[in-house]
């Protein structure tokens, strides 16, 4: 066997040996980059999360029910429907706010189509609820828009909250044209009534008493002006 031929067995060897390495290398590469990719996609997941995290400022969050108003929709189920919903949003992400939104329109849509209250079912009612919907839908929009900042995304949710407030105030004034003073003050007027209806009658029994010292004065008179 010459030496040539030797030589050239080796070179066929170590190009053989190089290769395989160079497979074994790659395939390694490859198997790790998809884990990688995975990884970095996580972590800016996390990190657009706590990125698009929405804050409404104490002034303008969503205001809770007074004890009145409780009563005057306790029966009204549209409108606990979409009272849960503005909770929702008052407490969402960027990330899950658009369809929070686009829930809320779908509940309005629902709430108008539905009978609404006896003594509740008026045009300043209706309107806001129309105008709440309307910002609802367009916030849905201005959220995917990345180019609009969360600061901007925040206000506009104070503005939904201005007018959800407004509607509830409206509710106790359709509501006082045709409630009972005690049905909508409770048992603080009832008893605030009773020490009223005490006083009252307190005067009425003491005008009989003041009536009869006035005829005996009148005799007393009459006595001695004819002795």
């Amino acid at each position: 066997m010459s030496l040539s031929f030797l030589i050239l067995v080796v070179e066929t060897l170590m190009k053989k040996i190089i290769l395989s390495v160079f497979v074994v290398c790659s395939f390694i590469a490859c198997k790790e980059e998809p884990q990688a990719t995975r990884a970095e996609q996580t972590e800016t997941q996390e990190e657009y999360l706590a990125k698009n995290k929405l804050t409404i400022p104490a002034k303008g969050k969503l205001q809770e029910l007074t004890p009145s108003q409780k009563k005057l929709v306790q029966d009204w189920l549209e409108f606990k429907t979409v009272h849960e919903n503005m909770k929702l949003i008052n407490s969402s992400t960027r990330f899950a706010i658009i369809e929070d939104l686009g829930q809320l329109a779908a509940n309005i849509d629902d709430l108008e189509e539905k009978k609404h209250p006896q003594n509740l079912n008026a045009n300043q009612i209706r309107s806001r609820f129309l105008v709440l919907k309307t910002k609802a839908l367009k916030l849905q929009d201005d959220a995917t828009d990345d180019s609009i900042s969360n600061e901007f995304i925040e206000k506009e949710i104070v503005k939904m909250n201005q007018v959800f407030n407004s509607i509830t105030y409206q509710i106790s004034q359709a509501s006082k044209l045709d409630m009972k003073p005690e049905e909508i003050l409770g048992n603080t007027l009832k008893a605030t009534g009773t020490i009223q209806t005490e006083k009252e009658n307190n005067v009425k029994e003491q005008k009989p008493v003041e009536k009869y010292q006035n005829t005996q004065k009148t005799v007393q008179e009459v006595k001695k002006q004819n002795p």
